[in-house]
């Protein structure tokens, strides 16, 4: 038998939850949200198996083409669920590697893991990150900060038409759910994105020619169109919302940003993109009403963070060997609205006072991670053995290690200096 089913069999004594929303935090209340429900109660850690028939055993080749398939969920030997539904790749850059992600959407909704049923999910495959741990990292810390649509994730061991495909992440789907980015009917969820050019729709901000595209309204199912009421809307919220940031008076109360952000969700947003030094999330904004104001969230993509990367400022190329990663670079300080926004003594001391907030939590924070990390050691060696990526460089990444070991600890060194630089940083 192997360790891990002897585990699942007394998984009593692994009692730390994992979820992008511990159970031990108290539950808060969003101005824009109303009362926020319990998140649903996680199984405690262990590592299931996803095994994935494909119908006719087909490999899955495409993003754009679902294909039939049937997944067992196994805890050990005990089966968890079994379900139908399709499969298809994801992603932009990531579907050029090897170890490729996937998108699952059940037939029916499914409740995984103990987290809440929905259709649509999602499977990591971490193929740049060989700790395995900076979504983890990412997704905890934005629960700990009190950012809204916490992002649930699992490791598990995924199999395909009875192959060994690694350890991945099975993790939400970003998208407007009840239990996902729960927000009202006239609400937007949009992303700036890079890769907006093969999205279906797009717009472009007048003043700092940023490109968005759509999650809610869906183009695709025809809720929002070119020169639609909807796209007018938010196209003049956003454009507005840029000139009074850019304005002489930016720092009225009235007249400047303050009418259409969320402030503390910045703040929040900030500390967890500074403290894990994410150099290119996917930065996706909320309006959860249009009587509501702009929030940025969820968190998404932590590939290029602690330290894998680095790119002088947000139009820079990427920094390639024998350059090392500046582990003291400062950021979201600097780029995109952050920069004018630190320029406001009003926005710096809510950051101040979310930092104050976040950092009580950290020794329990750090806890959770060493155990979310403890809990891979065994299935992490399956992983490199199938995929072999220890010991050398992946993409754009300027660090390795021969081992996993090394490379958790220099995440957990890293996040450690982020926490000093921080310190430094709003002192």
């Amino acid at each position: 038998m192997k360790i891990k089913h002897i585990i699942a069999l007394v998984s009593a004594v692994f009692a730390v939850a994992v979820s992008c929303s511990p159970l031990d935090l108290e539950n808060t209340r969003d101005e824009n949200q109303g009362e926020q429900k319990p998140e649903p109660e996680p199984e405690p850690l262990f590592v299931p198996d996803i095994r994935i028939d494909v119908e006719d055993g087909r490999t899955v080749e495409s993003k754009d083409e679902y294909l039939d398939m049937t997944l067992t969920l196994t805890r050990g030997y005990e089966v968890l669920l079994s379900a139908s539904g399709r499969i298809k790749g994801r992603g932009n850059a990531t579907w050029g590697y090897d170890k490729k992600p996937y998108k699952i959407k059940f037939d029916e909704k499914q409740g995984l893991l103990g987290f809440a049923a929905n259709k649509d999910w999602v499977l990591l495959a971490e193929y740049c990150d060989k700790s395995l741990m900076r979504t983890p990292y990412m997704c905890e810390l934005a629960v700990v900060a009190g950012l809204p649509y916490p992002v649930h994730y699992r490791h598990v061991e995924l199999y395909m038409n009875g192959k060994y495909m690694g350890l991945y992440l099975l993790t939400d789907q970003v998208e407007k759910k009840k239990d996902r980015v729960d927000i009202k009917d006239d609400g937007f969820l949009f992303e700036n994105d890079n890769y907006f050019w093969e999205e279906p729709l797009n717009f472009m901000t007048d003043r700092r020619q940023y490109w968005y595209t759509f999650k809610y309204p869906d183009p695709e199912d025809g809720e929002i169109v070119q020169g639609d009421e909807n796209f007018k809307y938010i196209t003049g919220f956003m454009n507005d919302f840029e000139a009074a940031l850019y304005g002489d008076d930016f720092k009225d109360p009235l007249k400047g940003y303050r009418k259409y952000i969320d402030v503390e969700t910045f703040a929040k947003w900030f500390l967890v993109m500074e403290l894990t030094a994410n150099l290119e999330p996917n930065m996706y904004y909320v309006l959860p009403s249009r009587g509501a104001k702009l929030q940025i969230a969820p968190v998404w993509d932590a590939e290029w963070s602690m330290g894998l990367a680095y790119r002088e400022d947000e139009y820079s190329s990427w920094a390639g060997l024998p350059v090392q990663p500046d582990r003291n670079q400062q950021i979201w300080s600097r780029w995109k609205y952050f920069g004018r926004l630190f320029e406001d003594e009003y926005f710096v001391n809510v950051v101040r006072k979310e930092w104050a907030a976040l950092k009580q939590q950290l020794p329990a924070f750090k806890d959770r991670m060493s155990a979310v990390a403890e809990n891979i050691r065994e299935e992490q060696a399956a992983n490199f053995d199938r995929w072999g990526t220890l010991g050398w460089h992946v993409s754009v990444s300027l660090i390795r290690f021969d081992t996993w070991e090394e490379e958790v600890e220099y995440v957990d060194t890293f996040f450690a200096h982020r926490i000093e630089l921080m310190d430094s940083f709003l002192k």
